[in-house]
C-alpha cells in the first residue's frame, strides 16, 4: 500500500543524503532511530503522522523515517491539538529524553491514501491557511526540478536558513537529500553568520527568501569563496536585489516560484523562472496577460477538506505577463474579491485607489466576525506604510468603494510577517482586534 513512500526514504538513504554535519552513515542511523521510535509507539503502514515543534534538522530526519515505515507526514508550524480531526493517527513533537515524542490519537483514523507523501499548510498570506496534499509523485517531480535548476549533486552542501515546516524550505531540503547533498538547515540567526558560510565555502548552494537575502547583501566579505547557486523563493525579487546579490556574492539570483499546493514549479534567472520538466504553461498565451494556469504531469491533489483532484490543470491565482519569448513575469496576486455575509465583494477598485496614495506600501483585506454580533462579518481594508495622514487614505477609500460596501480602515507602519517573510494573517487579525 505504501511502497511509494518507502521508495522516497530508500532514495534518500541510497543517495547518501546527509543532515547537518554528519556522514551518510550517521544520518541513516538517525533516521533508523526515529523509525524504531514510531514502531514502538504502534505506527503502521498507512498511518498519518502530524509533526509540530521540531527543529528543522530533526524534522527532516523524522519525516524521512515516517516514509521509511510506510506512513504519510503532515508538517505544521502550529500546535497539533486538532490533529485527529484531519485523520492523523499520531502526533510527533519534541521529546524530553529521546529526540522525538510520539502520541497516538484517541480517535481511530482511516488509512492515508497510498500515494500521499506530505500534507502542508498554505502560508495564509492571501487567505485562511488550508491543508494541502502533496503526492509522492509531485515530491519526486519537484526534486527533479530543483536538482536541475540548482545543480544539486552529491558533493554539494545546501544551506537552508528558512523553516523547513514551510513548503519552500521543505521542498529544497527534501530535494537536496534525494540528490545526495548535505543539508545545513540551521535556523537564521544573524546576517553576518549566514554570509560567512558562503564566503568561507561552508555551503555550495543557498535557499533563502528576498527579505533575508537583502540583509545578507549588506554584510562585509570575510572570505574568497563564492556559492554556485543562490535560490530565492517565497517572494518576488526586484532587479536591484538581484544586482546587489551579484555585487556581494559574485552570482546572480536564481528565482524560484511555486506554492504549498504544488511545490516548486518554476526555476530560473529571470521573471518567475522557467517551468520544471513536469510542468507546462496552459495560460496565458505568449504576448498576453492573465492568470497563470499550469499543466502538471500528475494531478495536484488539492486540499484535505476536499475530494482528491484528478485534473492536470492548476490555477495559481497569480496574474502574470508572458512575453513573446514565453518568459513569465509576475504582475500581482489575483485577489480581487472577498466573501462577506454570504456575498462576494469586489475590492479591486479599493485596492488600486488606496495603493496610489503616497506612502502606502501594501493593501490587504480581511473579513472578521463583528464584535458582539458574530453572525455578521465586517470587511477591513488594512494598509501598511506611512501615508501623509489618515484622511488621505480615507478619501481614497470613500471615493472607490462600490455601492453597499463600507470597509473599516486600519493603518499600520508595517505588516507582521512569518518566518519566511509572508504576511502573517493570524497576527494581523490580533492587531486589528487590539485596535
Amino acid at each position: 500500500m505504501s511502497e511509494a513512500r518507502r521508495g522516497l526514504a530508500e532514495t534518500v538513504l541510497s543517495s547518501g543524503g546527509r543532515i547537518g554535519g554528519t556522514l551518510p552513515e550517521a544520518t541513516a542511523s538517525r533516521i533508523a532511530r526515529c523509525a524504531e521510535r514510531y514502531r514502538r509507539a504502534g505506527v503502521t503502514d498507512g498511518d498519518l503522522l502530524v509533526f509540530s515543534g521540531l527543529g528543522s534538522e530533526t524534522l527532516l530526519a523524522a519525516v524521512v523515517a515516517c516514509w521509511h515505515v510506510g506512513a504519510a507526514a503532515w508538517v505544521t508550524p502550529r500546535e497539533p491539538e486538532a490533529f485527529a480531526a484531519h485523520g492523523a493517527s499520531y502526533a510527533v513533537t519534541p521529546g524530553s529524553v529521546e529526540e522525538i515524542a510520539v502520541a497516538r490519537s484517541p480517535v481511530p483514523a482511516a488509512p492515508a491514501p497510498a500515494g500521499l507523501g506530505l500534507l502542508h499548510e498554505t502560508s495564509g498570506s492571501t487567505a485562511e491557511p488550508k491543508l494541502a496534499r502533496r503526492s509522492v509523485e509531485s515530491i519526486r517531480a519537484e526534486h527533479t526540478g530543483y536538482r536541475e535548476g540548482m545543480g544539486l549533486g552529491a558533493e554539494g552542501t545546501v544551506r537552508i536558513p528558512v523553516p523547513v515546516a514551510h513548503s519552500f524550505g521543505s521542498g529544497v531540503a527534501l530535494s537536496a537529500l534525494l540528490s545526495g547533498c548535505r543539508v545545513d538547515a540551521r535556523p537564521f540567526t544573524t546576517a553576518s553568520s549566514a554570509a560567512r558560510d558562503l564566503d568561507r565555502g561552508r555551503c555550495t548552494e543557498l535557499a533563502i527568501t528576498p527579505a533575508l537575502l537583502r540583509l545578507l547583501t549588506k554584510t562585509r566579505r570575510t572570505g574568497d569563496s563564492r556559492p554556485r547557486t543562490i535560490l530565492v523563493g517565497a517572494g518576488t525579487v526586484p532587479d536591484e536585489l538581484d544586482a546587489a546579490c551579484a555585487a556581494r556574492f559574485g552570482v546572480p539570483v536564481t528565482r524560484g516560484y511555486g506554492s504549498s499546493e504544488t511545490g516548486g514549479m518554476f526555476i530560473g534567472p529571470r521573471g518567475l523562472g522557467r517551468p520544471i520538466p513536469a510542468v507546462g504553461i496552459a495560460g496565458p498565451d505568449p504576448g498576453s496577460r492573465g492568470e497563470l494556469l499550469v499543466r502538471t504531469e500528475t494531478p495536484v491533489w488539492g486540499y484535505a477538506h476536499e475530494p482528491v483532484r484528478d485534473s492536470l490543470l492548476w490555477r495559481t491565482g497569480d496574474v502574470v505577463e508572458r512575453d513573446a519569448s514565453g518568459q513569465v513575469w509576475f504582475v500581482e496576486r489575483g485577489h480581487g474579491t472577498v466573501r462577506a455575509n454570504g456575498k462576494f465583494v469586489d475590492v479591486s477598485s479599493i485596492r488600486a485607489a488606496i495603493g496610489e496614495v503616497e506612502g502606502v506600501d501594501e493593501v490587504e483585506f480581511l473579513v472578521l466576525p463583528r464584535a458582539g454580533d458574530a453572525a455578521f462579518e465586517d470587511v477591513y481594508a488594512v494598509v501598511s506604510g506611512r501615508p501623509p495622514s489618515r484622511k488621505t487614505v480615507e478619501d481614497a477609500l470613500c471615493a472607490s468603494v462600490p455601492p453597499g460596501v463600507a470597509p473599516r480602515l486600519r493603518i499600520f507602519a508595517e505588516f507582521p510577517r512569518t518566518g519566511v517573510g509572508k504576511l502573517d494573517r493570524a497576527a494581523l487579525k490580533e492587531w486589528i482586534g487590539a485596535t
